[in-house]
């Protein structure tokens, strides 16, 4: 049966139908929860009337009428749930219509009070009486709405402590299981040997909490930002610190690229960002894009991928200049909307879907052929943090999902993995070494020849 966990980003809630599932990706803000498949909360037996449950299930009914155009119904239900004017409501509506998640800074919590009765005599004896017989009323009833108050508070508190305690405790699993990995040294398949890490836990130049996405310019500059920051970090090859410049975002951000024209390109889920990778200064927003993830070529064309799963190609200023149609629709087998993009030199397109399914389509976006399944190491439940293609001329394609980096050839085949704990973000530089995101790092690894 499905369980449920609650986004710690945004509180909505999180249907977990796979008993092995390691990643879910929330419908409302994007962020990405990792999971224990034997610590999922379920639901509370008893019930909450009116309190936050109710809330995020509306929530995603509400989501469900202004996706499919019934925006008058969603704003009515918003108005009801949430206590908001109608002018809220109904920006609330296009936002979510449109794709885009919503900011909560206040909601109120609705409660069932309990309905409390006292009879009193036809009669008094004086007035004093008819007083004390009220002010018992008032105090009693004053009393029952204090009483339900404290519960109600009680409940809530015990299914938040409750669900928050799971997820940071499958968090803290993963954070430490990454630092238990050898700064340097060579994996036990031999297929990555670790140069250097930097970066850390911390806040301040030089220091991440949760960056899940990095890119490298042409000069060899290597960018991160945090998931949910608001400073791009700038550091030369060797990994010393260089600069940063904030970004005016309130939006999870999705991926940071940068081209050979001195270009940075920074993707949240509601607009694109460039900025000059010299100064930092921005260059154009372009706002309500559809964008789930950006590439870059080996000759620095940008590429975007749209949430119908078509690749838009886009100038410097970040306007289309070509598009493919959506890519799943020649396929005969499953394939779930594509999710992550990279482009090698040639312009053939690679894609992976939500499950982490590899995929490889011609510049013009044909359907070539699907890499093999890394021979089962992904367990029962796939999931993608990001690909990548090595444009050096080694070769070779790479997929990271939190935990392994998985290594294949440009035919396909699967050639290996390792182990990269907390890995959600992945690059090649020109020499063919892999750069990923290891939250709270950015790690260098150099790849060697299986065969030698």
């Amino acid at each position: 049966m499905p369980r449920s966990l609650k986004c710690p980003t945004c509180n909505a809630p999180l249907e977990i139908s796979d008993a092995h599932q390691q990643i879910d990706v929330c419908e409302f803000c994007g962020n990405r929860i990792l999971l224990s498949p034997n610590e999922y909360q379920e639901e509370p037996s008893f019930p909450i009337s009116g309190g936050l449950l109710d809330q995020a299930r509306n929530l995603k009914r509400i989501k469900e009428l202004a996706l499919s155009g019934n925006k008058i119904e969603a704003i009515k239900l918003f108005h009801e749930t949430f206590g908001v004017g109608l002018k809220g409501a109904k920006d609330a509506v296009e936002n979510l219509s449109e794709g885009r998640p919503l900011i909560f800074s206040h909601t109120t919590t609705p409660f069932t009070q309990t309905t409390f009765s006292a009879t009193t005599p036809h009669t008094f004896t004086s007035r004093g009486t008819e007083r004390n017989v009220a002010s018992f009323v008032v105090r009693k009833i004053i009393i029952s709405l204090l009483s339900t108050l404290v519960f109600a508070a009680v409940i809530v508190g015990i299914v938040f402590w409750s669900a928050s305690g799971t997820i940071n405790k499958t968090i803290s699993k993963f954070t430490d299981l990454g630092s238990k990995i050898k700064k340097t040294g060579t994996d036990p398949q031999g297929l990555a040997s670790e140069v250097f890490r930097f970066g850390g836990e911390g806040v301040g130049a030089g220091k991440f909490k949760d960056n899940r996405t990095l890119t490298i310019d042409e000069n060899g500059n290597v960018y991160s930002i945090d998931y949910t920051g608001n400073a791009i970090q700038r550091f030369d090859q060797n990994g010393k610190f260089l600069a940063q410049w904030t970004v005016d975002i309130t939006m999870p951000i999705l991926k940071i690229a940068a081209d050979r024209q001195g270009r940075v390109y920074l993707l949240c889920s509601s607009a694109l960002m460039i900025f000059d990778s010299a100064t930092g200064k921005p260059v154009r927003t372009v706002p309500r894009t559809d964008y789930s993830d950006l590439a870059v070529s080996s000759d620095g064309s940008l590429y975007a991928l749209t949430r119908n799963s078509e690749v838009v190609k886009l100038d410097t200023n970040g306007k289309a200049v070509s598009k493919t149609g959506n890519l799943i629709k020649q396929i005969n087998f499953e394939v779930k909307d594509l999710e992550k993009l990279a482009v090698d030199g040639s312009g053939n397109l690679y894609a992976a879907d939500g499950s982490g399914r590899l995929l490889k389509f011609s510049p013009n976006g044909k359907f070539q052929f699907r890499f093999d399944s890394a021979g089962g190491q992904d367990g029962p439940a796939g999931f993608v943090a990001d690909i990548a293609v090595d444009n050096s001329g080694k070769g070779r394609v790479y997929r990271a999902n939190a935990f392994k980096v998985f290594i294949y050839d440009m035919e396909g085949a699967f050639v290996g993995s390792f182990q990269a704990p907390q890995t959600f973000g992945i690059t090649v530089d020109n020499n063919g070494a892999v750069w990923t995101a290891s939250r709270p790092f950015i790690v260098k690894y150099e790849i060697n020849d299986p065969a030698s």
